[in-house]
């Protein structure tokens, strides 16, 4: 049988949910029981224990087969889509493979990788979207614009943890445990996280931050071997890195050592990466480290003493104006009035 992520964890979510339901309702009847059999026997008779024994021996057997007829139920779903997975790692499609080669090391911007990846049909195919990967990496491009998947070791530990709240789920519900117990009441499998894990799952695992998109980048550099290695790796990730990204992406071309002038001059960015060498990179990490201060302070005055130190930095103005519309804090302290949303 074929199946998806949707239906495993919302048959998890299921799960989880009517096991509760059941539980609850089985310790209503185990409490009534025993109030029934503390009014009909006497206080310390052999009937009175007998029967304790007996109300409590045939909730927690009800409780166990419920655990195990729901969690064979979910399994069979995890492991039908475990097989699945690993067939489609199993399976190559050569050709479509070679029509990605052929295009491994051109150049290339996001909309173009995008466009090449739906004419020859990439989605769906593992191989191919791992390949399509590598590539958008190479060119610093953030492989969730043209809608890469997870890799496979992903996957699994999504369908991991899933399986492990479930089982949490059975074996804590109902706890004492003040760790534990508000877990299992309103943290695992909730809409929150099955939705993440869907998410996660089909690739999107939410939006880098700006330094991590010059990281990543960074390392695509960092880790080539010959200047010219690192010299087209350096072209590939500044054609598709604007604004932020690319300011910290200069600084720490700037800043390390062994990216030497013929990798830079190779690149066809050695004036921009000489400019952030000679000053530039200094200049950004000031207005950075202003900008740090700033989000710690509440008192507008201040604030606005320290923003105007920093009135001629070629990127402290920017870089101002773009955490006032994302900090409500900032915001607030500074217009005395909550964000506007649209």
């Amino acid at each position: 049988m074929t199946t998806n992520i949707a239906v495993v964890a919302e048959g998890m979510k299921y799960e989880a949910e009517e096991y509760k339901r059941r539980y609850d309702e089985i310790q209503r009847t185990k409490e009534r029981e025993l109030k029934e059999a503390n009014d009909n026997y006497k206080p310390g008779s052999k009937m009175l224990i007998e029967r304790t024994e007996q109300i409590k021996n045939a909730c927690d057997s009800t409780l166990t087969r419920l655990k195990v007829e729901a969690a064979d139920r979910a399994l069979q779903d995890v492991e039908a889509l475990r097989e699945q997975e690993l067939f489609r790692v199993q399976s190559i499609n050569e050709p479509l493979l070679a029509k990605i080669r052929a295009i491994a090391n051109i150049p290339m911007t996001s909309l173009e990788l995008k466009a090449f990846a739906a004419k020859i049909g990439a989605k769906g195919d593992y191989w191919a979207s791992r390949a399509l990967s590598d590539i958008a990496e190479q060119n610093g491009i953030d492989p969730e614009e043209i809608g890469i998947e997870s890799t496979y070791d992903t996957k699994m530990s999504v369908l991991d943890q899933l399986t492990d709240q479930l089982n949490r789920i059975f074996k804590y519900y109902g706890t004492n445990d003040l760790e534990e117990r508000p877990k299992v009441n309103y943290l695992y499998l909730s809409d929150e996280i099955v939705e993440r894990a869907k998410q996660m799952y089909g690739g999107k695992v939410g939006r880098l931050s700006d330094s991590q998109k010059a990281d990543k980048a960074y390392f695509t550099v960092r880790t080539q071997f010959t200047d010219i290695q690192k010299g087209i790796a350096i072209s590939n990730v500044l054609r598709n890195a604007k604004g932020e990204v690319r300011n910290m992406l200069l600084c720490r071309l700037a800043e390390d050592n062994t990216i030497s002038n013929m990798a830079a001059e190779f690149s066809g960015h050695y004036d921009e990466i000489a400019s952030f060498k000679n000053g530039k990179a200094a200049e950004y990490r000031s207005a950075e480290k202003a900008m740090q201060d700033i989000r710690k302070i509440k008192d507008k005055t201040v604030i606005e003493q320290k923003a105007a130190e920093l009135e001629d930095n070629t990127f402290f103005g920017d870089m101002f104006a773009k955490e006032q519309k994302q900090n409500a804090d900032l915001y607030e302290t500074l217009n005395g009035a909550g964000m506007e949303t649209a």
